[in-house]
């Protein structure tokens, strides 16, 4: 089933989305473009500064930072919006593994497998949030099915976000595979491409699914 009560508000995913599209890029071109001139060594009346790569990379390095991190957030944050809304129940994000595994070790409505996650790897830092995926879906005379508990990373100024993916057989962790997304990826897209299972994003308040 769709968790509604973990889905996002609607004008929140739009926001997001918008930034992993186009914010985080478009605030990149436009430093560019507003720094333009001491790249095209342009002369500067009134003042001592002379164009070049380093006075432009000195000026634009600022507004490059901020889209890098706004594009790697919005693509954690993008990416979490999918797997919550499929999830059972979840941790809150955090920057180290332990902080995580504290969550999952006080979750009232699942006891994870610390002990085997930690046994088969997991991330030691970056944008971190766990999962327990629940669902199933019936197609036909199949039923596809997801149980497994994926620990989401993120990396601060890159837009990729690492998937951790542990298979559950009852309540034990029996196997890791890792998979990436990278930005122009549509997350509900990969998500559904890596668990062959249809990540939507419903909205409620206006009755559409989104990408």
């Amino acid at each position: 089933m769709v968790y509604l009560e973990h889905g996002p508000e609607y004008g929140a995913y739009l926001i997001t989305i918008a930034f992993y599209y186009i914010g985080g890029l478009g605030i990149i071109l436009y430093g560019a473009y507003l720094n333009r001139n001491y790249l095209l060594k342009k002369e500067f009346k009134f003042t001592d500064i002379r164009g070049g790569l380093w006075p432009f990379f000195k000026r634009f390095l600022p507004w490059l930072l901020i889209g890098l991190l706004v594009w790697s957030v919005s693509a954690f944050k993008a990416t979490d919006y999918y797997l919550s809304l499929y999830s059972f129940t979840m941790t809150e994000t955090h920057l180290t593994s332990t902080e995580v595994f504290e969550d999952m070790k006080v979750d009232e409505f699942y006891r994870f497998d610390i002990e085997g996650i930690q046994k088969l790897g997991a991330p030691s830092s970056g944008l971190l949030k766990g999962y327990k995926l629940l669902d199933s879906k019936r197609e036909g005379l199949i039923v596809r099915r997801v149980d497994q508990v994926v620990i989401a990373q993120g990396y601060l100024f890159l837009p990729v976000v690492k998937l951790h993916i542990y298979e559950v057989e009852g309540k034990q962790v029996k196997e890791l595979r890792t998979a990436y997304l990278f930005y122009p990826q549509s997350p509900g897209g990969r998500l559904s491409e890596l668990f062959d299972f249809p990540f939507e994003m419903f909205f409620w308040g206006g009755g559409g699914v989104g990408p």
